[in-house]
């Protein structure tokens, strides 16, 4: 039997090391990321019957997959425009670089939502909110004017049913729900 000369097992463990080494160094830059998501106008659906706007906990326990990244853009515009007569634009950012995931992005539209609601309150001037068991018909909430004008439904009346995205030519990101007024006869 040939012995191996000493030599012959320093190169070749030399070339060993280089090699695992080659490959820690290719793996540690390696990005690990997401599926892609494709970078046209999406519907991003939500549970049949919607989600209730005033109830966020309740919504996001019923989400399929609220984990999934939806959007995969980390800043984008949220434009509320029901049941507002002046639509409110709203920046809205991502927890994570990757961009929204479909809890994330339900959160923020019930919560900007609720500020919205908010902020019509505090801007309200010569027509208030009439108070539910105060309204002459039970149709509605009539329609305020502060910031927004909002008409016909009051926040626990809004049904989120789908979101809806765009890419616009200059970058930005437009998030638009659609969201839907539950039945007119809720406060009999």
């Amino acid at each position: 039997m040939t012995a191996v000369p000493y030599t012959d097992i320093m190169v070749f463990g030399v070339a060993a090391v280089a090699a695992l080494a080659l490959v820690w160094w290719w793996v540690a830059r390696m990005q690990v990321s997401a599926a892609p998501v494709a970078m046209k106008t999406a519907r991003i659906g939500l549970p049949a019957g919607g989600l209730r706007m005033h109830e966020p906990a309740l919504a996001l326990a019923k989400l399929d997959q609220p984990e999934e990244i939806v959007i995969p853009f980390e800043h984008a515009m949220l434009v509320i425009a029901y049941p507002l007569t002046t639509p409110a634009s709203i920046p809205i950012s991502a927890s994570i670089s990757q961009g929204f995931t479909r809890a994330e992005l339900v959160r923020a539209i019930c919560e900007e939502y609720a500020n919205v609601y908010d902020a019509e309150e505090g801007s309200t001037a010569a027509s208030p909110t009439v108070p539910m068991e105060d309204r002459l018909h039970p149709y509605g909430r009539n329609r305020t004017d502060g910031a927004y004008g909002i008409f016909g439904h009051d926040l626990q009346d809004l049904v989120l049913t789908s979101v809806r995205w765009t890419r616009k030519s200059n970058g930005t990101i437009m998030i638009e729900p659609n969201v839907e007024g539950s039945s007119l006869k809720l406060h009999e």
